[in-house]
């Protein structure tokens, strides 16, 4: 028997009490079963095929205080979520929760010496848990640092961090990456956890060898590989599976925005990656239009804008008139046609319908318009002058918010 695998442990006590076996991480997520002695419910059979439990079954057990438990103990049935009784014990080795084995008592028969027999096993996977656990954590920080310096400006960091992930095998294809960046809307207790829940997440939906990540308190970051580009659909999906995971284990619920690059040939573009994706997660934080996840691709001007010091240019804005449109709320309404106007490259049929206002009313404030800043609508220079400002002094409004 292999000192480093579960799945022999629990086999020998499920033969040995006729009774199936399961070992769950302390989120609820399968590590290993047994096979079925027929005793199997419908949440055992979903543990196994799905490799998890919903969200209301986590909850039901933790409110048990099964986490602090010393020793093996018995939960009753709940009838409406399907659950049979059981018996829990915590897996444990020093003093660290490393999960938890399970034992399905349908008949309630289970006593003092099987009892006796499952606390020593759960010792026994508590000892091969925590030796996995300190190998992926030395693991875990090697591909940090490799991270590191994979996304720094200085080439000859990248070289050596790619020169490493070469040799050490530790990614399966390099011929594409794409990154993504992840930071928490509102910090709180527990963000780095519900991280690192998130980009596990992610890493169990993707092919082995193909990820490498880095938490940081309340930003993450991964970067993903491949034998071809990654599609922007693809991408998303896996964004949606960071911010479904994160708001599921935060406390509270809370959310995070996602940033993503474009997809990259070769690993020595990890570092424009990353500047990518850090500009678009800028945009899902500051900018409501693009919502909590952001690609770069989608970004447009924004891609541009949000890299410069928003301050520093609102502040020498060319012409004292658009200072003053932007400055005084009673022009806000002016704000809004002219951007909308613009946005839509001049269209006046679809800039009124937009608005909902005829096309006179348009014409009349777009001429106030240029009255105020002094500019005209009919300039292409001057148009591009004031959709800049436009979208300047909404960026600057939002990064002081």
């Amino acid at each position: 028997m292999s000192t480093d695998d579960v799945q022999p442990i629990i086999d020998a006590l499920a033969n040995r009490l006729g009774r199936s076996v399961a070992v769950d991480d302390p989120s609820i997520r399968l590590i290993a079963a047994s096979r079925h002695f027929g005793d199997e419910d419908a949440i055992r059979t979903r543990s196994v095929l799905d490799r998890e439990v919903p969200r209301a079954i986590v909850q039901w057990v933790k409110a048990r205080g099964v986490a602090g438990w010393t020793g093996p103990g018995h939960l009753p049935a709940d009838a409406e979520l399907g659950i049979s009784p059981r018996v829990c014990a915590p897996v444990r080795c020093n003093n660290l929760l490393l999960g938890y084995l399970w034992l399905i008592d349908a008949e309630q028969q289970i006593g003092a010496e099987e009892l006796r027999l499952t606390a020593e096993v759960a010792d026994s996977v508590g000892l091969v848990l925590y030796r996995r656990m300190l190998h992926k954590e030395r693991e875990r920080s090697q591909e940090e640092s490799t991270l590191r310096m994979l996304i720094s400006p200085e080439r000859e960091d990248r070289r050596h961090a790619i020169d490493d992930l070469l040799n050490e095998n530790l990614l399966a294809a390099t011929a594409h990456i794409a990154v993504f960046v992840i930071e928490v809307a509102e910090g709180g207790e527990g963000d780095a956890v519900a991280l690192e829940s998130a980009v596990e997440q992610v890493r169990r939906a993707l092919p082995p060898r193909s990820t490498l990540t880095l938490v940081q308190q309340r930003k993450a970051i991964i970067v993903v590989t491949g034998a071809r580009p990654a599609g922007e659909q693809h991408l998303r999906s896996l964004a949606d599976i960071v911010r479904r995971r994160f708001t599921e284990v935060s406390p509270g619920q809370r959310g995070c925005v996602v940033g993503i690059s474009a997809s990259h040939a070769g690993l020595d573009s990890a570092a424009l990656g990353h500047r990518e994706a850090g500009t678009a997660v800028r945009a899902a934080r500051m900018l409501p239009m693009f919502g909590p996840v952001a690609s770069w691709s989608a970004l447009g001007p924004f891609g541009l804008l949000l890299r410069v010091d928003l301050d520093e240019l609102t502040e020498a804005l060319p012409l004292p008139g658009l200072k003053e449109l932007l400055a005084d709320p009673a022009h806000s309404g002016l704000v809004t046609t002219v951007e909308e106007f613009l946005d839509r490259a001049g269209d006046v049929n679809a800039t009124a319908e937009a608005l909902h206002v005829h096309r006179t009313t348009l014409y009349h404030r777009l001429r106030r318009a240029e009255t105020v800043t002094g500019l005209s609508l009919n300039n292409g220079l001057d148009r591009l002058t004031l959709h800049l400002a436009l979208k300047l002094s909404k960026l600057a409004t939002a990064s002081q918010s």
